[in-house]
């Protein structure tokens, strides 16, 4: 009986024969389409099965330094690209803009807005006070 592999080993199997099929050139496979092509090869033949496991094969497949997503939610084995083809900047993705005036701006803005909020809700318990008082004199 042969060893059961595991999804993401399958993923990479599925990725490796298709590099190969395509004379060593990367091909970059839909999620959808490797997740078929990985249940054929581990043996899942239940599509409903292969729902169920989906968000756990992808979060694998996200956390396997193996694999790397490309444009369009299509994976490729990171060993078949090149560096900058796969690899994200984080300084790009986090970098510090020195012009922030909108923002500053809008802050301001919004400040104005809740001084004349609490003036607004100041006349009204003031407005409640005095209805209140000649309610009071009415009475007595």
């Amino acid at each position: 009986m042969a060893d059961k592999i595991s999804l993401v080993d399958g993923a990479y199997e599925v990725l490796e024969k298709a590099f190969d099929a395509n004379g060593k050139k990367s091909v970059p496979m839909a999620f959808g389409d490797l997740l078929l092509a990985v249940g054929k090869e581990v043996g899942i033949t239940d599509e409903a099965k292969l729902l169920d496991v989906a968000s756990k094969f992808y979060t694998a497949l996200t956390l396997d330094g193996r694999f790397a997503i490309k444009e369009n939610n299509t994976w490729v084995l990171r060993e078949h690209e090149k560096f900058e083809n796969v690899n994200i900047d984080m300084n790009d993705l986090y970098s510090v803009d020195d012009d922030d005036t909108d923002a500053d701006d809008s802050d301001d803005k919004g400040e104005e807005k809740e001084d004349k909020d609490d003036k607004e809700i100041e006349e009204d318990i003031d407005d409640d006070k005095e209805s209140s008082s000649d309610d009071e004199d009415e009475n007595n």
